[in-house]
C-alpha cells in the first residue's frame, strides 16, 4: 500500500460547523408518540438542513470555478494555451459529519502557478462560506496550514497537513474566524520570493503576494484570513454581495447581545471580538 501512496505538501482547509453537539444533545431517543416524533424531525431538521447548506454552498462554488473555461479570445494566439495553463486551478473537496475539508496539492511543475491558483481559490471560498454561514445564522470556524499529506481515496486526503489544520481550528480559532498557519505564510513568503523563469512563474509569484496580504494578525497575535478586507472584496467580485455582509453583521450582533443578556461570558467575549472585527471592516463595505 504504501508504495502506491503519493506523499507530497498540500494546503488544508478543515471548516467546522459550530454548535453541532448542543443540537445532537437533544436527540436522546427515538420517537414512539406522534409529539414525540414532531419534535424528533424538528432536531434532526435543525441540524442537518446547517450541514447541508454548507455543504451544498461550498460544492456550487468549485462547480461553477470547475467549469468556468478562460476568455481566451482577446488573447494573442500564440499565447493562448499559456493563458489557459495559467488558469488551472486543482483542488479536492469533501466532507464528513459537521466538517467540509478542501485539499490544495502544491507539487506543480509550471513554477507553482496551478498550487497557487488553487490556494488564491480556497481563500476566497472560505471567505465566502463563512459570510454566507453567518448571513444564515451558521457561524463556523476553520484552520488553514500546510504540510505533508497522501490521498487515501479519489478524493480524501490524510497526513499531517490534515492534524495541523484540525488543531488550528478546535484548539486556537476559538471563535468564528479562519486561522492561517506558520507553514503557509512561510509557503506564500517562500513562492514570492522565487526567481521566476516563465510567465507562470512571475503570475504564482505575483498571486502568493496577493494571497499573503489577505491574511491580518489578529488582536491576540494569531494569523487569519481578512475575509471582510479590502484585498477579499475586490478578487471576490459579484461572489459576494452586500446584503450578505450585512446579514452576518446583523447575525454577530445579536449573538452578541444574546450571550450578554444569558450572561455566557465566554461565548459573549468571543462574539465581541467578532463583532469588533466586523466594525473595523465597515466601511470598505460601506456600511454605516
Amino acid at each position: 500500500m504504501g508504495q502506491d501512496l503519493l506523499f507530497q505538501y498540500y494546503l488544508i482547509v478543515f471548516l467546522d460547523v459550530l454548535g453541532q453537539r448542543e443540537s445532537l444533545r437533544k436527540i436522546q431517543i427515538l420517537p414512539s408518540k406522534e409529539n414525540e416524533k414532531e419534535e424528533f424531525i424538528k432536531l434532526v431538521k435543525e441540524s442537518l438542513g446547517k450541514i447541508d447548506l454548507i455543504r451544498g454552498i461550498f460544492q456550487s462554488y468549485f462547480a461553477t470555478s470547475n467549469s468556468h473555461t478562460p476568455n481566451s479570445r482577446l488573447v494573442p494566439p500564440e499565447h493562448r494555451d499559456e493563458f489557459i495553463a495559467s488558469q488551472k486551478v486543482e483542488h479536492y473537496l469533501y466532507s464528513f459529519s459537521d466538517a467540509v475539508i478542501m485539499a490544495i496539492p502544491l507539487m506543480s511543475t509550471d513554477e507553482n502557478c496551478t498550487a497557487m491558483n488553487g490556494v488564491h481559490s480556497a481563500f476566497i471560498a472560505t471567505s465566502g462560506l463563512g459570510l454566507m454561514a453567518l448571513s444564515a445564522k451558521i457561524p463556523i470556524r476553520a484552520g488553514l496550514d500546510v504540510g505533508i499529506a497522501t490521498q487515501i481515496d479519489d478524493k480524501e486526503v490524510y497526513g499531517p497537513a490534515l492534524e495541523k489544520a484540525v488543531y488550528l481550528e478546535a484548539q486556537l480559532a476559538e471563535y468564528p474566524r479562519f486561522l492561517a498557519g506558520n507553514e503557509l505564510i512561510n509557503y506564500l513568503m517562500w513562492v514570492e520570493n522565487q526567481t521566476p523563469r516563465t510567465r507562470l512563474g512571475l503570475i504564482a509569484k505575483n498571486m502568493a503576494e496577493l494571497c499573503r496580504k489577505m491574511i491580518i494578525q489578529d488582536t491576540d497575535g494569531r494569523f487569519m484570513i481578512d475575509f471582510l478586507g479590502a484585498r477579499l472584496k475586490e478578487d471576490a467580485g459579484d461572489s459576494i454581495n452586500i446584503d450578505v455582509v450585512i446579514s452576518a453583521w446583523d447575525f454577530v450582533i445579536s449573538q452578541y447581545q444574546k450571550y450578554m443578556t444569558e450572561g455566557n461570558e465566554k461565548l459573549s467575549s468571543r462574539y465581541f471580538r467578532l463583532m469588533r472585527y466586523f466594525q473595523s471592516r465597515k466601511s470598505i463595505w460601506g456600511i454605516n
